[in-house]
């Protein structure tokens, strides 16, 4: 799209035509993509085979660095400390953000302080939401690795301890914002609100034919989804407040707006929001 943009402006102005010469972009390879040094056959389908045979790396973990990093991620692991054998021999334990009993994640600490170094990561939000993407996959999982994250990060920016509070703090109110994680049971529950991810996702499930709107029908079953599901008459409510047009379909910021619009439901969130830190875990102030 860009060089077919590129090309109109060119064929408009003469000038412009004068001066260009043919497009580059095809031949032009992706970051990642191109031969390294340590990567002298660029990017390929066995790369992570071949990051995993060199390195010692267990195979989540070279799959993950090859479809992100490319030819990129020896230059990843070169930031990665505490490397260990494992009991088995079979390769080595590159430490990792986040390491559960029934569930791991393939980010490493190394990641962390390449991020910083070279992709100009400068909070802990960037790590783990845009860099990692732990917070999209499991946002409890991003939450325990948050203090290392902020540790690691106050090694390479030489952050002192108020300074590392803060972002600790600050990166606590980002996940509690936008990363509320998968849909709970709300039966019986006063809190509708739900991030606009999850409400985005049920609607587009819903939303078979792509059209970008959904029914009646459509809004009862997304309501059911999302935890509290609609008698016939909140249904019939419900699509007065939102169809404003009267075309029989609602549209996604129509439904988001009436679904985070219930008083009692922006209330309790105030309430929540305006909590304070005690330790490790967050506490509501009472009004």
């Amino acid at each position: 799209m860009a060089e077919d943009c590129v090309d109109q402006v060119i064929e408009l102005n003469a000038d412009f035509k004068k001066k260009a010469g043919p497009s580059i972009s095809l031949k032009t390879p992706l970051l990642g993509a191109g031969p390294t040094h340590k990567c002298p056959n660029g990017f390929h389908e066995n790369l992570a085979v071949e990051l995993s045979q060199s390195y010692d790396l267990p195979y989540d973990v070279a799959q993950h660095l090859a479809r992100n990093y490319g030819t990129r991620a020896p230059d990843v692991l070169v930031y990665a400390a505490n490397v260990k054998g494992t009991a088995a021999g079979l390769f080595k334990n590159y430490p990792r953000l986040y390491e559960g009993s029934q569930t791991t994640f393939p980010y490493l600490e190394a990641e962390v302080r390449y991020a910083v170094m070279h992709e100009y990561a400068l909070t802990p939000a960037d790590i783990l939401g845009r860099r990692t993407r732990l917070a999209y996959l499991n946002s409890t999982a991003a939450r325990l690795a948050l203090p290392r994250v902020v540790e690691i990060m106050a090694e390479c920016l030489g952050w002192d301890t108020a300074q590392q509070e803060f972002e600790h703090a600050r990166a606590e109110d980002h996940l509690a914002r936008d990363y509320a994680g998968p849909v709970p049971n709300k039966s019986s529950a006063k809190l509708r609100m739900a991030c606009t991810a999850d409400v985005k996702d049920i609607f587009d499930r819903i939303d078979t034919s792509k059209k970008g709107t959904l029914s009646a029908e459509g809004i009862r079953v997304a309501s059911h989804e999302l935890g509290f599901p609609l008698n016939d008459m909140e249904l019939q409510v419900a699509l007065r407040d939102m169809d404003t047009d009267r075309s029989g379909e609602v549209s996604f910021p129509e439904f988001l707006m009436w679904w985070n619009s219930c008083e009692e439901s922006k209330a309790l969130q105030g309430k929540i929001f305006r909590g304070v830190r005690g330790g490790e875990k967050w506490a509501t102030v009472e009004d």
